[in-house]
């Protein structure tokens, strides 16, 4: 999942990009972390709600495809951001919120382990190895996840191979090259839902493989939509209002049921074409005043919300079972406690761990300055 637009321009060191925010794809981010909440929390109910909600995470990848090449695109084409440079940059941005998630997941997974004893400390702790290293679990075949202890990580893991397979490829990215797997991307797509009747995989162990057909066209045609980027033209509100509430309508609806259409083909629709098209004109809206604001609070919590949501939902579950309340207002209480959870984590622990990062990098880069300076003889 793509960072903040214009917080990626300024970790991307050692030559940052000019200051610069896309306000509309941080509204949209954070309405698509918000459906994907919403999901989940259906989920809990009813495991065929919402059908097309899971497709906010190929929204998430044609945005963070956007992003990369706003933020990293020239540096790292021209040599002026090394390779390494670039994974730091990313690893920096979507780690601490990914492993904090993750341990979270850890914590309500030792339930399993203390209270129920249905996994073993030793399993559980090699979950947890493989989770922290962004790998599938092969353990616990009672539970198809390939992320046991948080099962959003599974969308990180392909965001973290796809950035991988960028820094190797985005300095031969030339506009063929680019188009070239853009298609390759396209045809996974078909192949996937062909296989599946719907656009679906990555999730468990069992389809993991199938990550790479949702996470390559996304990607490489959100750079490709940021290279054929408009100007950002004048404000529009209802325009910017039209597209947050298309972009909620399209992963809310099940057309299958109101229509009859075959999910397979409003899968595809989606993410071969409306995903792209939507954010090729978000990202010529500027957004001022109230309204930039909503968009930045919306697209500062939308990471947080979507990655620490499952342990806190878990939990939820579990206390559902004791706690007499309707099952709408507890929805909307587990909604609550993971908006704030995600709000705390990012003010408390992502923020400033983030700040921190930056003054290092900054000093990393500084050092090999002043040794050279040192070195240069003073002449009487």
């Amino acid at each position: 999942m793509a960072g903040n637009p214009r917080n990626a321009a300024k970790g991307s060191t050692p030559a940052d990009t000019a200051p610069m925010r896309f306000g509309m794809l941080d509204a949209l981010r954070g309405i698509a972390a918000l459906v994907v909440l919403a999901y989940h929390l259906m989920q809990q109910h009813s495991l065929s709600a919402l059908p097309h909600a899971g497709l906010a995470v190929d929204f998430f990848y044609t945005l963070s495809g956007f992003v990369i090449a706003f933020a990293y695109d020239a540096q790292v084409r021209d040599g002026r951001l090394s390779r390494a440079g670039f994974a730091r940059a990313r690893a920096r941005r979507l780690y601490p919120l990914l492993a904090l998630g993750t341990l979270l997941g850890f914590a309500v997974f030792l339930g399993a382990v203390f209270l129920r004893h249905t996994v073993t400390l030793g399993d559980a702790l090699l979950a947890l190895g493989f989770a922290l290293a962004l790998l599938p679990c092969p353990l616990f075949p009672q539970w198809p996840t390939a992320f046991p202890l948080n099962m959003a990580a599974w969308s990180l893991a392909f965001e973290a191979y796809v950035n991988i397979a960028y820094a190797v490829l985005a300095r031969f990215l030339s506009q063929r090259v680019l188009l070239g797997l853009v298609g390759l991307g396209a045809v996974l797509v078909v192949a996937d839902i062909a296989h599946f009747g719907r656009l679906m995989g990555g999730t468990d162990k069992a389809n993991f493989a199938f990550g790479a057909a949702r996470v390559i066209y996304p990607f490489f045609a959100g750079i490709l939509v940021f290279r054929w980027r408009r100007t950002a033209r004048t404000t529009r509100p209802l325009l910017a209002l039209a597209l947050c509430a298309v972009l909620a309508a399209a992963l809310l609806a099940n057309p299958a049921q109101a229509f009859g259409l075959d999910p397979a083909l409003y899968d595809g629709a989606l993410a071969l074409a409306g995903f792209p098209v939507l954010v090729w004109l978000a990202a010529a809206i500027p957004l001022h005043g109230r309204a930039a604001q909503v968009a930045q609070w919306l697209g500062l919590l939308s990471y947080p919300i979507y990655i620490l949501q499952g342990p806190v939902l878990r939990v939820g579950v579990e206390l559902a079972r004791h706690v007499p309340l309707p099952a709408p207002a507890f929805a909307l209480a587990q909604a609550g406690a993971v908006i704030i959870i995600a709000w705390a984590a990012n003010r408390w622990f992502d923020a400033p761990l983030q700040a921190w990062l930056r003054r290092a990098d900054r000093r990393r880069l500084a050092e090999p300055a002043t040794r050279h300076e040192s070195a240069v003889p003073v002449r009487g």
